[in-house]
């Protein structure tokens, strides 16, 4: 065993020695290059440049790797088409590709990917006749497109009430204080309900007070009730239809993607039922108009 180790060991030194000899004895022959070799650009003594320029660290590792792009938050990792950096040797250029990471926008489907956004506000509805302004709340919530475009739902809540009284008597009590007994005679209430679909339109956002018109078609609904405590009548009825409404405002932008909102708005609407009339003997139609201006204050976020 040892001495098939020992003739294995001088077989490895004498191999190189005697390819060495050969290759002195033949000369200045040059072996032909094999047909899979890969063909090697000489650059000894030309000038080379790179374009965009490459650092001597990547020169010395014999790769030219391109820093990577700068990116944005919400970029997609999908590659973008292949982008070229140029190498000039003595007036020679040679192309190599390399990639980067394509950004938001550069193609129409990113452009128009949106966000959630959603709005609190309050407010007052004054509608036209003799019925008074009533307290205003309401929500909405869609999607913002770009800057500019945002659609979705809303639902608002308009609100007036109140009761007639009577004084049947006035007294001063034991401090001084003056006591008043009433009695109810009437009270009432009325509750309207439009339902939304809303189309918005805004300015552009770097704004300090960025400008804002809006659309939208309803569905409203009408609650009234009275009660007439000295006759014991009372009235309750539900009334609907389609209206629609209009509206203008302003947003002042606040940290991240929170906003103070106000706007005007004019509702118009006209709202029916049926109900069946013993002295006529048929189906008749009433109707109320619900048209009328008002205003809402509030603050929208997007997520």
């Amino acid at each position: 065993m040892l001495r098939r180790l020992l003739c294995a060991a001088v077989a490895a030194l004498l191999v190189p020695m005697l390819a060495a000899s050969a290759w002195a004895i033949s000369g200045s022959a040059t072996p032909a290059p094999s047909m899979l070799a890969v063909p090697m650009l000489d650059l000894s003594g030309s000038a080379v440049t790179f374009d965009p320029p490459v650092s001597a660290a990547a020169l010395a590792s014999g790769f030219a790797v391109a820093p990577p792009d700068e990116r944005e938050i919400g970029e997609s990792d999908a590659p973008a088409p292949a982008q070229y950096s140029r190498v000039y040797v003595t007036g020679r250029r040679y192309e190599s590709s390399r990639y980067r990471p394509r950004r938001e926008g550069s193609y129409g489907r990113s452009r128009w990917r949106g966000r959630g956004v959603s709005q609190l506000h309050a407010g007052f509805l004054d509608p036209s006749g003799p019925s008074g302004a009533g307290f205003l709340a309401g929500f909405r919530g869609g999607t913002q497109f770009d800057d500019a475009l945002q659609i979705g739902l809303g639902l608002d809540w308009r609100n007036k009430s109140g009761r007639a009284t009577e004084v049947l008597q006035e007294t001063t009590g034991p401090g001084g204080e003056t006591i008043i007994v009433r009695r109810d005679i009437s009270s009432y209430s009325s509750n309207l309900f439009p339902a939304l679909a809303y189309i918005q339109l805004s300015g552009p956002s770097h704004l300090a007070l960025v400008p804002y018109v809006g659309a939208a078609a309803s569905w409203e609904v009408l609650f009234l009730k009275a009660d007439d405590f000295a006759t014991g009548q009372q009235f309750d009825a539900t009334f609907d239809g389609f209206g629609w409404q209009l509206w203008a405002g302003a947003a002042m932008p606040l940290s991240g993607r929170s906003r103070l909102v106000g706007e005007v708005f004019m509702n118009q609407a006209d709202l029916n039922r049926d109900v069946y009339d013993a002295t006529l003997g048929q189906d008749i139609r009433e109707t109320v108009n619900v048209d009328g201006v008002g205003a809402r204050f509030g603050m929208t976020w997007g997520f």
